[in-house]
């Protein structure tokens, strides 16, 4: 009895690890994670695709996904909702939504972004889909100063790769690496 009792633990501990699931489509937003698994080495594994985060976001706060990012587990997603207001979203490991709130009021310079956003061809999980589709998504975010673009972080091979996506033709372009490893103060003395 003891030995079944130790090989179900065994077995759980092994299933439920942690694992990470790519992104997969069937050319649809309804999207599940596929049997392809990958897991991240930057933080705890989150169970809920990037693609299942994506949509109970949408759900929570229907409109268009700014961004998603993983963080320690959770998710958590920025939505322009069709209130015209900025929403904030937070999805436990499993894409069940766990807080929600009004993010930031409009200025011109969000004005802006979000006129940028609304007119993108490509939307967020579909840059994923065409950045990484053999890879784990880990952040998706919607850059549209200049030249509207997703930027894209994904892991592979236990590689973190960043990649940008145009948000109008889908091109998908690698991202120079950092040669400041994440510091953003640049201080040339």
């Amino acid at each position: 009895m003891k030995r079944i009792i130790i090989a179900s633990f065994a077995a759980a501990a092994l299933v439920g690890g942690g694992t990470a699931f790519a992104v997969a489509s069937d050319g649809t937003d309804s999207a599940r994670p596929s049997s392809t698994a990958t897991q991240a080495t930057d933080a705890p594994a989150a169970r809920a695709s990037l693609s299942d985060a994506a949509h109970g976001a949408l759900k929570a706060v229907p409109g268009t996904l700014d961004s998603i990012d993983r963080d320690h587990g959770r998710w958590e997603a920025d939505v322009l909702g069709k209130d015209g207001k900025w929403h904030e979203v937070t999805l436990d490991a499993n894409g069940k939504v766990i807080g929600r709130h009004v993010d930031r009021d409009t200025d011109p310079e969000d004005a802006a972004e979000a006129k940028a956003l609304r007119n993108a061809d490509v939307s967020a999980i579909e840059a994923a889909r065409k950045a990484a589709p053999q890879s784990t998504v880990t952040s998706v975010e919607f850059e549209g100063d200049h030249s509207p673009v997703w930027e894209v972080e994904a892991v592979k091979n236990h590689k973190e790769r960043d990649l940008t996506v145009d948000a109008h033709s889908g091109k998908v372009t690698q991202t120079p690496a950092d040669d400041d490893h994440g510091d953003d103060d640049s201080d040339d003395d």
